[in-house]
């Protein structure tokens, strides 16, 4: 297979111009020596390797993402830009990238074949990458899988050229809504602009998509900081909030962990889901107490909840009675703050208050009784989002 460097060179000495070849979203593939005829904006992309935003729109705006033919762009002086030539660089119709060279566009009988070896070279990569892509997918399936024994995963990973048996894995699952049938279609998180940002030598990532989540599997060499992760899952969230998404973070792990990972990052999703007073994103390790309520909620047998004495306050007929207890203690007993929350006068609320404690027994009041209330409200609460058997699809869907 050609390399695509050593074809850009040998055009950029053919012509003594500078050529660069970017991919459909600006990104740069390769580059040659410069001639003289480079300007700012490439200067800044051999640097950076991406476009500059404001220099990507000016450039697309001709339209040469559906172009067939080379495409000539007059020069942008504010934006420091000279006119150049754009060649679509396509392999059996795909779009790869294009070739760029500044100023006019160069004969045609000169640029064509090295374009049609770029495309096919190009194409040859992205079909192997697509390839090994797909590898370590069905391999981050299996290791996330009771049916397959983990070590033997491990190794078949670490063989592929995935993180090694020692690198520090997290699990990040993103989470539909609860009991909605599968109608959030997930982009491929593993080739966004913020999962791109956080991969670079040392940090591997795989995405497997399960029955209505889809799962990150992060790894990174065990000296390496675990910058950028936080910054990576807070810019997911934004990018899928209108979806209603939750994500969840596990605990740092080892690779063959991974199992035990996956069981974080999907309760703290649904955490998110359950508990409003929880964000977009949660961590697993900074969870707490709410993670702890997740585990007892799902170690508890369903018939033990409500705890004996305090069913009547679940009972449906109840309903703003429980709201209003719950109010009164995520407000830490104070009547003011909970009564201006429930939008009622705060004598309604010692009312219901007083009758909270004639159906249960347990005063509001008392910091037992609060602890009491509190704990069986939150597992009542888990216990009927059906989590149990959410987790359970889940980790059977693998």
């Amino acid at each position: 297979m050609a390399d695509v460097q050593q074809l850009v060179d040998q055009l950029a000495e053919r012509l003594q111009r500078s050529v660069a070849v970017d991919t459909p979203r600006g990104h740069l593939i390769a580059s040659s020596k410069h001639f003289g005829d480079e300007d700012t904006p490439r200067i800044n992309v051999v640097l950076s390797r991406d476009l500059e935003p404001r220099v990507a729109k000016y450039l697309f705006s001709f339209g040469i993402r559906s172009a067939s033919e080379n495409v000539l762009i007059p020069a942008k002086p504010e934006l420091g830009l000279k006119a150049r030539c754009c060649y679509p660089l396509r392999h059996h119709r795909r779009l790869l990238g294009f070739i760029w060279l500044i100023d006019d566009c160069a004969p045609d009988d000169v640029v064509r074949p090295y374009a049609d070896q770029i495309a096919e070279a190009l194409g040859q990569q992205e079909d192997s990458a697509e390839a090994d892509t797909h590898r370590l997918t069905e391999l981050g399936r299996q290791l996330l899988s009771t049916a397959y024994d983990a070590n033997h995963v491990a190794t078949a990973l670490t063989e592929n050229g995935f993180a090694s048996v020692d690198s520090l894995v997290r699990v990040v699952a993103v989470a539909q809504p609860l009991h909605r049938a599968r109608s959030v279609r997930f982009p491929v998180l593993r080739t966004s602009g913020p999962a791109r940002e956080w991969m670079r030598p040392g940090r591997d990532m795989i995405e497997v998509d399960l029955d209505a989540a889809a799962v990150l599997i992060c790894a990174r060499r065990a000296g390496d900081a675990d910058e950028g992760l936080d910054r990576l899952i807070t810019r997911l969230a934004a990018d899928l909030n209108e979806s209603g998404v939750r994500i969840g973070m596990s605990a740092p792990g080892k690779l063959l962990e991974s199992r035990a990972l996956l069981r974080q990052a999907l309760l703290a999703a649904y955490a998110g889901h359950i508990f409003g007073e929880l964000g977009h994103v949660n961590s697993w390790t900074e969870m707490f107490p709410h993670r702890v309520l997740m585990e007892m909620a799902l170690a508890f047998p369903q018939s033990s909840l409500p705890p004996e004495g305090m069913a009547a306050l679940f009972d449906p007929a109840n309903a703003v009675l429980l709201e209003t207890v719950e109010a009164y203690l995520d407000h830490g007993g104070d009547r003011t703050a909970s009564a201006e929350a429930l939008f009622i006068h705060r004598s309604t609320l010692y009312y219901r208050l007083s009758q909270v404690q004639k159906l249960t027994g347990l005063d509001p009041a008392n910091g037992r009784s609060q602890l009491a209330l509190q704990i069986a409200i939150k597992l009542q609460r888990i216990a009927g989002s059906g989590v149990a058997a959410l987790l359970q699809n889940e980790e059977d869907s693998v």
